[in-house]
């Protein structure tokens, strides 16, 4: 009867973690929103500024999320 103790156990934990990856998505998503309004914002004063600051988070912004999904799994 050990078995569906172990299994219970299982389904929360693998619930947590997809709450926890649920946070990490709306955090992601708040965050390219605000990137997002910093970038068009700047376009409207300076579009070589605008552009070299889209393309900079951009590749760090893939970095860090790259690593620390890599990190955490």
């Amino acid at each position: 009867m050990s078995a569906p103790d172990a299994t219970e156990s299982s389904d929360e934990s693998s619930l947590t973690v997809a709450r926890e990856w649920l946070w990490f998505g709306l955090a992601l998503a708040i965050a390219h929103l605000i990137v997002l309004a910093l970038i068009v914002g700047l376009l409207q004063v300076d579009v070589v500024l605008g552009v070299a600051v889209a393309v900079t988070l951009s590749v760090a912004a893939g970095i860090a999320i790259t690593a620390f999904a890599l990190w955490w799994q």
